[in-house]
């Protein structure tokens, strides 16, 4: 019998280690809501098909047809197997949805609510046993409700706030475990603690007292943080963990308003502008009617491409794309705009939206405390929210990408005969559209092709290299900390190191799959041309 616990030992640490393996944390969590959102919705899109009712041709789009449109719309890929004319409207919708769902803002926005729910969580854990922090809740609540109706704060226990020292006899004890890096919520400090929780919140109630007496980079707070060159803080005490802790509630509010609306907010204007235009200029309406089969609705059209250009995910009702409207400046226009607020310079408008506000709202208000605590310490709160230099940097690299590539495109593309019989303001336009992302011709100079496949793969190093460089949570010491420049050569190195490793997989494996059509000299079927699909 003695034997028997010794025997199960090995099976028990071999489902302790699959356990530890499969323990939630947010990259899984993230891999599994991609995987298992786009499996469901592949079986709802193919089952939604039909006796009748599809499309062009009457055809009922296979099953793995329908995984691989759901992956593509979900991950902003933009590749089709089959013409989007072929699903039906139903199915069309179940892509519009997968687009939004995947998107990049959506995403990153999720872990901003996650958070703002850990704070509450956590606060809510503390008034259930703390009668001052009842008190002290009550008070932000009625400040909050106060602030919605443009009224003055008023807290129930105005005055002084007792001294740390005096609100209770004990000493103060060190800081338990959890407040190590490695049991820090979400990579971050916790600002409280149960032990002391009745010191920091009367150190709370002394900061909304005097908050506008405050220096003038951290007038949000009531002592001078010291700050590493990362921008972190350092040697804060219990009572200002807390006071911190505060701050960043707010700013984690203002952002779980500012992100959904600046989503919602673009893609309605889209939709604004382009539902009316299509429906009612005639041009635009009979090629959306004529042009294929199925006598598609306009409204339903510029319902779909405005979404599709702000998430970059580049898939269209309409099978010739956006060629039929290479003339039009105005569509070309609002989508491209879309194009850049969605993801290329969505990092950028943000930063542009709290500096504007930090300069209109009165800098006593806490809604300005809010704004300054994102401005001077964004990687706190927000993935992609980065410090003024980076942001910067950012905008500089991304119009020298987008000038590169259009100057390349006026110059690779003379004495292209398809390219020269257009005007010279369409040629112009078209080539600015081409290089904010969205394809409008497929009549380009080899070379052009080339350069595109690189920019495509390229796209993402800007944002990638800012997040990486301003990671407030890399752990370095100032002696092995390198210089910036060598810093971002690192990261680049890293992730060419990451990423050619895949991409060169799955060329090869297309490659050995593809081989009949490929000796055969199928229409399409290059090495190049499966090189341009891989990389996009």
């Amino acid at each position: 019998m003695s034997d028997e616990p010794r025997a199960r030992r090995p099976l028990m640490e071999a489902l302790g280690s699959i356990w530890r393996w499969f323990k939630p944390n947010f990259y899984r969590c993230h891999l599994a809501y991609f995987v298992v959102t786009i499996l469901i919705t592949s079986f709802v899109f193919h089952a939604s098909n039909t006796s009748r009712d599809h499309g062009s041709g009457g055809q009922k789009v296979r099953y793995v047809d329908s995984l691989f449109l759901t992956a593509s719309a979900m991950t902003a890929t933009g590749l089709n197997t089959v013409d989007l004319n072929v699903p039906t409207t139903y199915q069309q919708s179940i892509l519009f949805v997968l687009m939004i769902l995947g998107d990049l803002s959506t995403i990153s926005a999720s872990v901003v609510f996650v958070r703002r729910y850990l704070f509450r969580k956590r606060i809510g854990d503390q008034v259930a046993t703390s009668r001052h922090a009842q008190k002290l809740v009550a008070n932000i609540d009625e400040e909050l409700a106060a602030r919605q109706t443009h009224e003055p704060r008023r807290l129930r226990n105005p005055g002084k706030a007792p001294a740390p020292d005096q609100s209770t006899g004990e000493s103060p004890s060190p800081r338990p475990r959890w407040m190590t890096p490695s049991r820090r919520i979400c990579g971050l400090i916790a600002p409280w603690e149960t032990n002391l929780w009745r010191k920091t919140t009367s150190a709370l109630s002394a900061w909304t007292a005097n908050a506008g007496r405050q220096p003038e980079e951290h007038h949000y707070l009531s002592f001078r943080p010291k700050l590493d060159s990362r921008g972190r803080f350092r040697q804060l005490n219990e009572a200002e963990y807390a006071e911190l802790g505060g701050v960043e509630y707010r700013a984690l509010q203002l952002l779980c308003w500012l992100l959904p609306l600046h989503t919602a907010f673009w893609i309605v204007l889209l939709m604004v502008i382009l539902v009316p235009y299509a429906s009612i200029y005639q041009p635009v309406a009979e090629v959306l009617r004529d042009s294929q089969a199925g006598n598609m609705s306009p409204a339903w059209w510029a319902v779909f491409i405005a979404t599709s250009s702000y998430t970059n995910c580049g898939l269209t009702p309409l099978v010739a794309s956006m060629i039929p409207f290479q003339s039009n400046w105005l569509i070309l226009i609002v989508t491209g705009v879309g194009v850049i607020a969605g993801n290329t310079f969505y990092p950028i408008f943000l930063r542009c939206y709290l500096w504007i506000l930090s300069k209109v709202v009165p800098k006593e208000a806490e809604f300005h405390h809010s704004i300054a605590f994102l401005l001077h310490h964004p990687r706190r709160c927000y993935l992609w929210l980065f410090d003024g230099r980076t942001t910067w940097v950012l905008a500089a690299t991304q119009l020298g990408l987008i000038a590169t590539e259009w100057l390349l495109f006026e110059i690779l593309n003379i004495n292209q005969t398809a390219v020269d019989a257009w005007p010279l303001g369409t040629r112009i336009m078209d080539g600015l559209y081409q290089c904010l992302g969205t394809r409008s011709s497929g009549f380009l100079a080899p070379a052009m092709k080339v350069i595109y496949m690189v920019v495509m793969y390229f796209s993402v190093y800007p944002l990638l290299i800012s997040l990486r460089t301003t990671n407030i949570y890399e752990e370095r010491s100032k002696r092995q900390d390198p210089k910036k420049g060598r810093l971002r050569g690192l990261h680049i190195r890293n992730q060419l190191a990451y990423d050619l490793w895949w991409i060169a997989l799955a060329w090869i494996l297309i490659c050995i799959v593809e081989e009949p059509r490929l000796n055969s000299d199928a229409p399409g079927f290059t090495i190049f041309a499966i090189m341009f699909e891989t990389v996009s």
